[in-house]
């Protein structure tokens, strides 16, 4: 007879390998979003073009703060992408800088005044919040009303290997920048890196 215990702990391991597979794998998208309706691929090559720019600036700011303090660089996740696009569609009409729900993701959230944002100088605001961050201490020094260190601390933590991120123009002509990463930083006591 088997033990009721390790078959309980079977499936456990089980849901958490298919859970982490199923936020890992590429979503569906909408042919709305891929597919101009006209069948222009011109349009299709700019709008792809620009995603990719957007991709490599994302990934390049990142990169060059952990690089600065001596991490391993993060890797693109379309599937985490779709995740972090998805959450800021859902903000369009307030284009609120809130976290979303999903507990399994370190998140980074920013909201640029206008619609002509790049990518880079959004995430460099987190990356700014480094000035505050003193590594022998591991404490914060920000300003009273600023919003602390906990962003850089995200986007140079030491064990997130995977980043995937959604920019949209909110109803309000705001651009909000929605950052989700993998495995989730700032848990935990230790140093970010």
């Amino acid at each position: 007879m088997a033990n009721p215990r390790m078959a309980i702990h079977m499936c456990y391991c089980y849901l958490t390998i298919f859970l982490l597979l199923a936020l890992l794998a590429p979503p569906c998208t909408p042919a709305s979003d891929t597919d101009d309706g006209g069948g222009s691929a011109g349009v299709d090559e700019s709008r792809r073009a620009r995603a990719n720019a957007t991709v490599a600036d994302i990934l390049s700011a990142h990169n060059a703060a952990r690089r600065a303090v001596g991490v391993e660089p993060l890797t693109w996740s379309p599937g985490i992408a779709g995740y972090a696009k998805d959450y800021a569609r859902s903000r369009r009409a307030d284009c609120a800088p809130l976290r979303s729900s999903l507990f399994y993701f370190g998140e980074n959230v920013v909201v640029g005044k206008g619609r002509r944002w790049d990518a880079a100088p959004l995430v460099a605001q987190w990356v700014d919040e480094g000035r505050w961050y003193d590594y022998g201490s591991s404490s914060c020094a920000a300003p009273a009303g600023s919003s602390g260190c906990a962003r850089y601390t995200q986007v140079v933590w030491r064990n997130t290997t995977q980043l995937g991120c959604g920019k949209i123009v909110c109803d309000s002509g705001d651009t909000l920048l929605v950052c989700d990463y993998f495995p989730p930083g700032n848990y935990g006591t230790g140093r970010p890196y």
